[in-house]
């Protein structure tokens, strides 16, 4: 019995020594592919169920039937439960319906076995799997939503688009909801503008122009597109040396930069290689000779006569106008066997100075020995010389040159060489008719070529590629890529570049705009300095005037209402009017409570967004607002936007213009039935006019006095109101009631007095058909239902036919009406 009794202190610290014994065998001594840790557990899982086996005895009917032989603290149910699950634990392979185990039934030992690492292999893999096939279904689910919103920000763009397409040629309300999606357009998602856009319009409204505000302008539009940014630095930089009110002033800065780009190229090309041997500070000489000894690979630069050519034209293009006239010496002696490079590189720095932008003329000293003459020119063109020779030769002749001859012809230098050309045949005067013929030649030479002629196909990729050719792609004299090469797969802004360097402004913000839409807000950007700049009214005489006004409002019309207020800042007065009237007739947002303000039942007004904004940025006052309001209802009304119309004119206190608005209203054919069931479109309109048209008229009739209304006006709108509403009535099924509208309003003049009355204006005249015609039908609803006495429809038929003789030569009734009433008369 006392053998029997166990220490479980003692025998658990054993059984720790145990396994730690069993860890260090393991690590020392792997067999198979079970690892060490593995081991140790299943060999104490073996001992486990050897030892429950030896306290139960042979024989005995379970693994614990002699219970008195254990601790006391394993004699309870729960730890022989416990124990016999840690007795019978096993691992088996997965099947088709999960993991096999003990109680799978008998046919469970069919299954192979598999030890704690094929286990947790297994495992280990479903998990990995089931976290794959999740994030697959995560990106899946996501590149739909994008292309979903994509696309939806596609479509609600151009439809603005359209919308406002419509909008400016006149189309009204009416036609604006059918073309609506169903999707309000005011309540909807809107865009959300650039951080840039607003900086920028600050900083052009509050500081004069100047090269500093241009360029801080440039970095902000840069950074609103960063897969453009080192482009856009490029065209900015264009149009900075551009912004001039003359077109000699644009042509001369776009020569300037030219020229100055070309110079920068030679020097980072020069400063990119370590054996340039520039020696101390280089001056323009040092560095047109390292450049020189380059491109040659002649440790002696010059030494050859087309070296010296060479020197001549690099100097030429890159604006250096005191190194021409300093080369014949600086180039000696090899020069001296170019006898007419003195009178070339005079003439050459004569052209430079008489090109340069104004306050930027180079101070040059011709000297006495300046003076050439034509005949000097001419026997320059008799000298044999190489390409480098004959292109300023020719330019200064004023004839074409083939830039195919040209070694590293470029673009730019095909441009540079057109703009002094055109200089040249003007004797640079920039008023003179040959100069706008020349200069428009030029334009339309380069419009005509597609955008991807300039792609860098081929500039960067030619063995000889200079420092001028980055940015522009190689190009003969005729422009035309050569045959058997392509240009660049990625469209780059080269043509925007081309565009702006000829004066073709316009054109460049549309090349912006259409060409990546990440490049709108830079095309606006480039518009409003051109503006501010007065670029745009210098080539005026070249071109159609781009409307800044329409291309801003077109912009800002994806963005809401406040935003859009904050973007016709930058308009002048008159552009400002239009722009917000373009905004107050677009549909749903011109009525809106949010830009207009709220007008309570009494006909109160509570200012809106936009005249809230007119009075805090400075841009009008109460009366300006009310003016603009006036303004824009009737040029509503005029183009059908009733809706619009009603609530402006109010606004701009035409209070007797919206009577005739409301009267217009009232006699739409939109109210019949059968134009009312035509579409979802149509009926949602007309129910939304019926709506602002009961609202003015409760306002209208409370403040009678207040608006001082005209009593004729308001008389024929009360009477058109009243049978809309008896017409309304008796469409619902409701006689009675629109017989009780007829008699209270007195809708037709049945009495005796009523019979010699005055004239009836031409507008209810209009309407006498249709109600006669619901009014019999009134009547025959009443006869068959017995709603009224024989002798009262007696007498209401008979003053119905008093009224209809005495009118019978102006008031044609149809056919319909004419039996209904003879039955009518039969049966009384």
């Amino acid at each position: 019995m006392t053998a029997a009794v166990m220490d479980v202190r003692a025998e658990g610290l054993r059984q720790l020594e145990r396994a730690e014994r069993l860890l260090e065998v393991g690590s020392s001594a792997p067999r198979g592919r079970r690892t060490p840790v593995h081991k140790s557990l299943e060999q104490l899982f073996g001992e486990a169920r050897a030892r429950s086996q030896a306290f139960g005895g042979a024989g005995s009917a379970g693994a614990f039937a002699s219970a008195s032989s254990l601790p006391r603290l394993l004699q309870t149910p729960q730890a022989q439960r416990l124990e016999r699950e840690v007795a019978n634990f096993s691992l088996a392979s997965q099947c088709a319906t999960g993991v096999a185990g003990p109680a799978a039934g008998p046919d469970s030992g069919d299954q192979p076995s598999l030890g704690l690492h094929e286990f947790f292999g297994l495992r280990h893999e479903r998990v990995i799997l089931e976290t794959v096939e999740e994030a697959q279904r995560d990106c899946l689910r996501s590149c739909e939503r994008h292309s979903f919103e994509r696309l939806r920000a596609d479509w609600e763009e151009t439809k603005a688009q359209l919308l406002g397409s419509l909008q400016r040629h006149g189309q009204g309300s009416t036609a604006l909801a059918l073309c609506n999606d169903g999707a309000a357009s005011v309540g909807g998602p809107v865009a959300v503008p650039p951080p840039q856009d607003a900086p920028i319009i600050d900083a052009l409204l509050g500081e004069p122009m100047s090269q500093q505000l241009v360029q801080r302008i440039a970095q902000l539009s840069c950074a609103s597109c960063h897969a453009y940014q080192a482009e856009l630095a490029e065209c900015w930089s264009i149009l900075g040396h551009e912004l001039k009110p003359t077109l000699g002033g644009i042509t001369c800065g776009a020569l300037a930069y030219l020229q100055n780009r070309f110079f920068e190229g030679v020097k980072a090309f020069v400063y990119s290689h370590a054996d340039a041997r520039l020696g101390g500070i280089p001056d323009a000489w040092s560095l047109v000779r390292a450049y020189g000894r380059l491109k040659f690979q002649a440790a002696n630069f010059p030494s050859t006569t087309e070296h010296v050519w060479y020197a001549a034209f690099i100097a030429a293009r890159a604006g250096l106008a005191t190194l021409l006239l300093d080369l014949p010496e600086r180039a000696a002696p090899c020069s001296d066997r170019c006898p007419m490079l003195q009178a070339v590189c005079t003439l050459m720095a004569r052209r430079l100075q008489a090109t340069a932008p104004a306050g930027q003329a180079p101070d040059v000293a011709f000297g006495s020995g300046g003076e050439v003459d034509s005949a000097d020119l001419l026997r320059a063109d008799l000298e044999e010389g190489s390409g480098f020779h004959d292109v300023l030769v020719s330019l200064l002749l004023g004839r074409n040159f083939a830039f195919g001859r040209l070694p590293e012809g470029t673009v730019e230098d095909w441009l540079w060489y057109r703009l002094h050309s055109v200089h040249l045949a003007a004797k640079d005067e920039d008023q003179a008719a040959e100069f706008k013929t020349h200069l428009e030649a030029l334009r339309q030479q380069a419009a005509s070529l597609p955008p991807s002629h300039f792609d860098p196909g081929l500039a960067a990729a030619g063995p000889g590629a200079g420092a001028g050719s980055s940015g522009f792609a190689s190009g003969s004299s005729d422009m035309l890529t050569p045959a058997g090469q392509s240009a660049g797969a990625m469209q780059t802004l080269n043509s925007v570049k081309v565009m702006l360097l000829t004066g073709q402004f316009g054109r460049a913000v549309q090349q912006l705009q259409s060409q990546d839409r990440c490049l709108r807000g830079v095309a606006l950007h480039f518009a409003l300095v051109l503006r501010r700049a007065g670029v745009l009214e210098a080539v005026s005489a070249l071109e159609l005037p781009f409307n800044v006004s329409a291309f801003l409002s077109d912009y800002a019309a994806k963005f809401g209402c406040r935003d859009q207020l904050q973007y016709f800042r930058a308009l002048d007065v008159a552009d400002r009017v239009q722009a917000l009237q373009r905004l107050l007739l677009q549909g749903g947002a011109g009525s809106s409570d949010e830009l207009l303000g709220f007008i309570d039942p009494n006909g109160r007004h509570r200012p809106g967004l936009l005249e809230r904004t007119l009075q805090e940025d400075g841009m009008g006052d109460q009366a300006e607002f009310v003016e603009l309001c006036a303004r824009t209802g009737h040029t509503a009304c005029e183009q059908g936007q009733y809706r619009e119309a009603i609530r402006l004119l109010h606004l701009g206190r035409c209070y007797s213009d919206v009577l005739q608005v409301l009267c217009r209203c009232l006699r739409l054919p939109i109210w019949r039935e059968e134009a009312v069931s035509a579409g979802n479109a149509a009926q949602t309109e007309a129910t939304m006019l019926a709506h602002d048209i009961q609202r003015f008229f409760d306002i209208y009739e409370r403040n009678l006095d207040r608006y001082a209304l005209p009593s004729h006006i308001w008389a024929v709108a009360r009477k058109l109101y009243a049978a809309r509403r008896f017409h309304a009535l008796l469409d619902r099924g409701q006689p009675e009631a629109a017989l009780d509208v007829f008699d209270r309003e007195q809708l037709l003049p049945l009495g005796t007095d009523q019979a010699v009355s005055a004239e009836v204006p031409e507008e209810i005249w209009a309407e006498y058909p249709r109600i006669v015609g619901d009014y019999v039908r009134v009547l025959r609803h009443a006869a068959g239902a017995g709603a009224v006495a024989s002798y009262a429809l007696q007498e209401r038929v008979r003053q119905l036919q008093t009224f209809l003789a005495a009118r019978c030569q102006r008031l044609a009734l149809d056919q319909e009406t004419s039996a209904a009433l003879a039955r009518l008369a039969l049966c009384c």
